[in-house]
């Protein structure tokens, strides 16, 4: 079963995540920091051992014994109990009952030693240097020499010492950390807050920012982590602004376009079913099921344009080849061709002329300017379609010899709804429209020029060809 999970905010992670990392790092590094000083002070403590150890040898080697406390327990040596040395009794204040020594002299008879370590039993022969040893349910660390008067001198100091300065090298290393990790948990906290700070100022500016704007999230002053995220979302914003631009076009396109052959259809089916003549009913119906094909015709260019600003908005371009885009329109035109008996004919160079664009904005605009091409020329008229290079540009040439449009208007039969009022075919107002917007999108160049047949238009269009 799944559950819902709230991921934390960012701050929270970034915090965490920081605290994480300085726990990670630190921990280990007072750890070998620790490990480090314990073992700097184990040397110089036995370097200490070491030098009290030859210092004592000196000193009772010259005869500088320490202040008798008390003799020596007996050793029996040759069946008799012999009485050798002293006894330094250690008393317990400062650090005394934590150090100790015993001398014994060429012969093994132990001439001097503290109280705490004068029945601890003599080295052995191979007992030299450093050893740990436990005596009285105690660790002690010893040193054992032997001098150039053959002294053998063991000094010693119990472990406690060592300990005691091993627990206060942990409190010195753990406490900054228990103390200070809460503190600096706060200070992070505030820094990371500080330094989120212009997502928490974009976030204003997005909520200030109205419907409908274009004007981009400023990315000049953002913090270079943040320059791509507001550059992403200002494209994101154009993408859905333009979305909305072509939703709400295409509404208006709707409104404006329907509108009248709809309100035609039903007036002669109204007409149609108040008449009791036959001859009028046929009538009627024939004109409401013409509204009707101009309907179709209509919705079917409000969503070739739709189509058209939609695909270009989502596709990349691609390389196209314009020679094979305008035979297939014209191989779909010909009912077309063939109702109205045209002559309709293709010329283009050897070979392909590719150009970089969208296919669907390519096609809409070779269907719009043979289809308009066609509906304005007479029944065995002509229309011809010329694809050829001129240095790095693409031409392409839809020429008829129909009623052709005069010099002054041929600019405004771009502009969207236009209809040329004169003409004797209805127009549909979106036509050339669709073709100046696939235009627009391939930064092509249109022209309207004198059929070189006689009469009529010439549609020029310059589009940007790869090489060859």
């Amino acid at each position: 079963m799944m559950t819902d999970t709230h991921p934390a905010s960012l701050r929270t992670r970034l915090t965490w995540l920081i605290i994480a990392v300085m726990v990670a790092v630190l921990i280990p590094l007072g750890w070998i920091s620790y490990r480090r000083e314990l073992r700097e002070m184990n040397e110089l403590l036995d370097g200490r051992l070491a030098q009290a150890g030859r210092t004592l040898g000196t000193l009772i080697a010259h005869g500088e014994l320490p202040q008798r406390d008390a003799e020596l327990p007996g050793i029996k040596q040759d069946g008799e109990i012999r009485h050798h040395g002293v006894v330094v009794s250690v008393h317990p204040r400062n650090y005394e009952p934590e150090v100790g020594f015993q001398a014994y002299d060429p012969r093994g008879e132990l001439i001097a030693a503290t109280s705490n370590l004068s029945d601890l039993p003599p080295p052995s022969s191979d007992e030299r240097g450093f050893r740990d040893i436990r005596h009285e349910g105690r660790l002690w660390r010893t040193f054992t020499l032997q001098n150039r008067a053959n002294l053998v001198i063991r000094i010693g100091e119990r472990s406690d010492n060592r300990q005691d300065i091993a627990r206060g090298l942990v409190i010195e290393h753990t406490l900054p950390l228990l103390i200070g990790l809460p503190l600096l948990a706060l200070l992070v906290s505030l820094a990371v807050k500080r330094g989120l700070r212009p997502v928490a100022v974009l976030t204003e500016m997005l909520d200030r920012r109205t419907p409908g704007s274009r004007k981009p999230m400023p990315a000049n002053v953002a913090p270079q982590e943040i320059k791509p995220l507001i550059v992403a979302l200002n494209q994101q914003l154009e993408r859905l602004e333009d979305a909305l631009e072509r939703e709400h076009r295409f509404a208006t396109d709707v409104a404006h376009e329907l509108r009248t052959p709809l309100a035609a259809t039903m007036i002669h089916l109204e007409s149609a079913m108040i008449s009791d003549d036959p001859t009028e009913v046929e009538f009627t119906v024939r004109n409401a099921q013409q509204s009707m094909a101009r309907l179709g015709r209509r919705v079917e260019q409000i969503l070739a344009m739709a189509r058209l600003e939609a695909g270009a908005a989502s596709q990349q371009r691609t390389g196209l080849d314009l020679v094979r885009i305008a035979t297939e329109v014209i191989e779909e035109l010909a009912p077309l061709i063939a109702e109205k008996d045209i002559s309709a004919s293709l010329s283009h160079d050897d070979g392909p002329v590719i150009v970089r664009g969208h296919e669907v904005a390519l096609t809409a605009m070779f269907r719009n300017l043979i289809e308009n091409a066609l509906r304005y020329t007479e029944p065995e008229g002509q229309v011809e379609v010329a694809i050829h290079r001129d240095g790095p540009m693409a031409v392409i040439d839809i020429y008829d010899n129909g009623p052709g449009i005069p010099e002054g208007r041929r600019q405004a039969v771009f502009q969207r709804f236009h209809r040329e009022e004169e003409s004797a075919t209805r127009g549909y107002g979106l036509g050339l429209n669709i073709v100046q917007r696939a235009i627009e999108l391939h930064e092509a160049s249109v022209e309207l020029l004198e059929s070189p047949l006689g009469r009529g238009l010439l549609v020029r269009i310059r589009i940007l060809a790869e090489a060859a």
